[in-house]
């Protein structure tokens, strides 16, 4: 298995943020059986993509999207922040997650600290 990891294109935008969306939706439900709210707003995202120093990543495997992560890198700081991190609904649990994690750290190996809230 030959997880991808790219940089997200202007063209991925609307598809990257509904798998993210649904992926955290139904995560959640999953969980917490039927919720009747959004658990991720699109404007949560948007914040995050527009963020200084933000970084969205595309993963894919067979040239199809799997997943998917947003950082915020402070390379002066070297104090990073892992915003969102996916995996599309159908494909989890086959080591997808922590494949992008193992990715992003190889891809930014200054990093001092990495943050994250869940």
């Amino acid at each position: 298995m030959e997880i991808i990891l790219k940089t997200l294109e202007k063209s991925e935008v609307k598809e990257f943020k509904e798998e993210m969306q649904k992926s955290f939706q139904l995560g959640a439900e999953a969980k917490f059986g039927e919720i009747d709210k959004e658990i991720l707003p699109e404007k949560d995202i948007d914040r995050s993509l527009e963020a200084k120093g933000s970084i969205a990543y595309v993963a894919t495997l067979n040239g199809k999207m799997v997943g998917g992560a947003i950082v915020v890198i402070d390379e002066k700081a070297k104090h990073n922040h892992l915003d969102f991190l996916f995996v599309k609904n159908g494909v989890q649990s086959k080591g997808i997650g922590k494949t992008i994690w193992q990715k992003i750290e190889k891809m930014h190996p200054k990093t001092k600290v990495w943050e994250t809230c869940t």
